[in-house]
């Protein structure tokens, strides 16, 4: 009778603790299942989160700013970007990060945890200050100020590569064809950022709109040497 009063007590004991762990675990499936749905009803929190998932395994890769949070976007159609240097190699899925403070952009493939692509971007940044950071496209005017055929195409192609966010609003003939050396000049008055950048694609100077050129409407004036 005592052994069987003994075993009965194991039993209990034993019994005891299964409930006890079965509940423990039960509890701890109930606050990941309500913090799933807090995350799911929170754009926001699934942004932030994707974003810290996306700094971490790229910081573990190459450098990233650590002063700023990146805007983030994902490659949905690949053969509508792909005449871009910085998309040549991309493909669906893939993720975009892009740094408005650090003026860079990283092209990011979360399959196999590799870093495609780095650029330097020309972002605005008064609408980067108003809105957040934003790739809202920059407008350059390109003027031939040579006798050189086809050196606004060629620029225009160069600047596409370089630039993310960039568009050509207008290619025409400078007021005259015997420049010395390119200029960019800043239209808007305030993307001095972006014109030093330009002007580092084209091998030029930042300067001031020449006597004679009309003021195009763009941001950006680049008025191209021989």
């Amino acid at each position: 009778m005592a052994i069987l009063k003994k075993m009965l007590s194991w039993k209990f004991v034993i019994g005891l603790i299964l409930i006890l762990i079965f509940l423990g675990a039960l509890a701890v499936g109930l606050y990941y299942y309500q913090s799933y749905q807090k995350v799911l009803k929170n754009p926001e929190i699934v942004t932030k989160q994707e974003v810290d998932w996306l700094q971490e395994k790229i910081g573990k890769i190459v450098q990233v700013p650590s002063d700023e949070a990146p805007s983030t976007a994902t490659v949905l159609d690949k053969d509508k970007i792909k005449d871009q240097e910085f998309f040549a190699n991309a493909e669906n899925g893939d993720k975009i990060l892009i740094y408005s403070k650090a003026k860079k952009a990283i092209l990011y493939r979360p399959s196999s945890n590799k870093v495609i692509e780095i650029m330097p971007i020309a972002l605005d940044n008064q609408q980067n200050a108003n809105k957040g950071a934003t790739t809202a496209n920059i407008k350059i005017a390109l003027y031939n100020g040579s006798t050189t055929e086809g050196i606004t195409n060629t620029a225009e192609t160069n600047i596409k590569n370089k630039i993310v966010n960039s568009e050509i609003s207008a290619k025409e003939k400078a007021s005259k064809t015997d420049y010395k050396e390119s200029i960019v000049v800043d239209i808007s008055g305030s993307k001095a950022d972006q014109a030093k950048a330009i002007a580092d694609v084209v091998g030029g100077t930042v300067g001031a709109l020449p006597g004679g050129e009309k003021k195009p409407d763009a941001d950006i004036l680049v008025i191209l040497a021989k």
